[in-house]
């Protein structure tokens, strides 16, 4: 029983996770995680259970007698004590057939107690038929719950009913269950099959599903009255970024096709409640929008420089004050960079000291942005784009750190992955640009020489290969990468990895890749859907395994944090697994190691 309650625990909180870009019907998952292992083992029995032909049972008697009986109730639905004779257990339950054996000992024995417990119950055969995956005949006990019997079927087909699911006896009772209950908290159905049960399940009549900013987004089986408070409900409610100004569904009509219905939940509390679905509604929920409107920002040679809430017939001297002015503050000129209502951008200068001492204000719109200039120097600027909340190029002072621009900008959103940021600086990639180029004319002066002493054609073609890398080095552009490691977040601000910001600095903080590279001396080279747990050579495999000048033992990675490594057996979302080429023994050995290393340094720049 607790092996069902947690599997069905874990179809809900798997659902919360979803976003319905795919949905499906709601229950599908739990045949396919709950664990059957055994049916009679280990099962605590219930009292109601009801003793049959098969059963295996022990009578413990203790007082003026002690004896223990083990016996199994015979096909005729009896068992045989010494003294007392046959007796009829079929058909009784536990509770009733401890009272029964009881009273038979009294009457033959004074002072005596009887304990009567089940040691190992039948196994019977029924039949499960209808809308399930395997339809056939299955052993089960009797206590099995229909969740059970339900998976050793392989579980419900998509248009399955989960609602209706009938149970059928010999005798011609029939019950029918609805296992939504089950799967929303309640407990299991009451039921005890019997021999040759017959548990069917037909197909669903009525289906709606709900998208968008729910929790558990699915497609839903409804019966005749469902309102939309309940669908809701049934996906767990709704997320607290959800607009619930308005709730979309689109409904079929045989009349006029495809329609949508606007449902307003803050205009009308009840609508949810009085909104009747029907089968085949598709309902949505939108998400809000996650742009600002009601800001303004600040940026430049100012004291508090950042993002501000915008208010109706604001004013520059709202939000900078005088004592805000630094010494090296420009103040007889701002600007104001302004959005207006076709797209494009406007810059409206302004007396900055002026507007301050409200001689001359300057009132402003939402999204405004007020950049405050230095005296003595330019502004230095640098841009952060991916998974942040405001991206968006910032001014920058000096001293100011990475983590002061990231808390700027908003912090993270929920689906960034830190290991991978990217941050690209000017001076560094100037540096290395200015060595690529040295490197490439040493080489190509090496080549040169060396072509003109070799007769061998195997040298002349190692020459070519050498002449085609350098190639495809000089058009390779070079980023100027700097290995940041923003992880722990809350041990990183102040830490030695909290660097200076410089002018131009870039930072891209990317969402979690999904796939592994594989570069280099492969037959396919390739981006394959990242595998927890693989190591380097099921990648390599999968990008159609080694090419004839592979060089196997120089197999290194490039991580998704710029650092390189030659770990293969822990590759993670977003490295690059680069084989390297071998340049087989040779009389040239200058010319072999030279043409590895232009290999090696094609592979590496980034």
């Amino acid at each position: 029983m607790k092996k069902i309650i947690f599997c069905v625990y874990c179809l809900l909180i798997s659902g919360w996770v979803l976003h319905g870009e795919n949905l499906k019907p709601f229950g599908q998952d739990f045949f396919s995680s709950v664990s059957l292992g055994g049916l009679d083992a280990g099962r605590i029995i219930p009292e109601k259970y009801y003793l049959g032909p098969g059963d295996q049972i022990e009578i413990s008697v203790w007082g003026v007698i002690e004896q223990k009986y083990q016996t199994e109730i015979d096909r005729e639905g009896n068992i045989l004590i010494p003294r007392l004779g046959k007796i009829t257990l079929t058909g009784k339950n536990l509770t009733q057939a401890k009272k029964y054996v009881q009273g038979l000992f009294n009457k033959t024995y004074r002072n005596v107690d009887v304990e009567l417990i089940l040691n190992k119950p039948r196994l019977i055969s029924v039949f499960v038929m209808g809308e399930v995956k395997k339809p056939g005949t299955y052993t089960v006990n009797p206590s099995s719950s229909v969740l059970e019997v339900l998976a050793l079927a392989g579980g419900v087909r998509e248009r399955g009913s989960l609602r209706k699911i009938s149970v059928m006896g010999r005798d011609g009772s029939k019950k029918e269950i609805d296992l939504y209950p089950v799967f929303f908290g309640g407990v299991l159905p009451d039921i005890t099959f019997q021999l040759e049960d017959v548990i069917y399940v037909p197909l669903g009549s009525q289906f709606v599903s709900i998208s968008g900013a729910v929790r558990r987004p699915a497609v839903y089986e409804i019966l005749d009255g469902l309102n939309l408070q309940t669908l809701v409900e049934f996906a767990g409610g709704v997320l607290p970024d959800a607009d619930l100004q308005r709730i979309a569904v689109i409904r079929n009509d045989r009349i006029s096709g495809r329609r949508i219905i606007d449902i307003f939940p803050q205009k009308d509390p009840d609508v949810l409640k009085n909104f009747q679905l029907e089968d085949g509604d598709e309902v949505e929920v939108s998400y809000i929008s996650k742009d600002i409107l009601d800001f303004v920002v600040i940026e430049g040679t100012i004291r508090n420089p950042g993002r501000y809430q915008w208010k109706p017939g604001m004013n520059v001297s709202d939000i900078i004050k005088e004592t805000d002015l630094l010494p090296e503050t420009l103040e007889e000129k701002a600007e104001i960079i302004r959005e207006t209502r076709s797209g494009t951008r406007e810059i409206l200068q302004f007396s900055l000291v002026e507007a301050v001492k409200k001689v001359r204000d300057v009132q402003l719109n939402p999204r405004d942005k007020i950049i405050v200039r230095s005296k003595d120097r330019p502004l230095k600027k640098v841009r952060i784009t991916g998974e942040i909340r405001f991206p968006a190029e910032y001014v920058i002072s000096s001293g100011e750190t990475l983590s002061s621009l990231i808390d700027r900008a908003g912090g993270f959103t929920s689906q960034a992955y830190l290991p991978a940021t990217i941050f690209t600086r000017v001076s560094i990639r100037q540096r290395q640009q200015q060595e690529l180029e040295k490197f490439i004319i040493e080489k190509q002066t090496t080549l040169e020489k060396e072509a003109g002493r070799t007769e061998s054609e195997e040298e002349k073609a190692l020459i070519e290969k050498g002449k085609t890398l350098l190639q495809q080095l000089a058009q390779t552009s070079v980023t100027g990468r700097v290995v940041v490691r923003l992880e722990p977040w809350d041990k990183f601000k102040g830490s030695n990895s909290d660097i200076l910001l410089e002018d131009g600095d870039a930072i891209h903080i990317p969402a979690r890749p999904t796939v592994v590279s594989v570069a280099g001396e492969v037959n396919h080279p390739a981006n394959i859907l990242f595998r927890p747990g693989a190591a380097a050579d099921y990648y390599i495999e999968k990008a159609g395994s080694f090419t004839k000048n592979a060089d196997i033992k120089n197999i290194f990675v490039v991580r998704v944090d710029g650092t390189a490594n030659r770990n293969l057996k822990e590759i993670e979302p977003g490295d690059v697994i680069i084989v390297g080429f071998l340049a087989k023994d040779r009389p040239g050995k200058i010319l072999k190691d030279i043409i590895q290393m232009l290999y090696y340094a094609k592979m590496i720049i980034i």
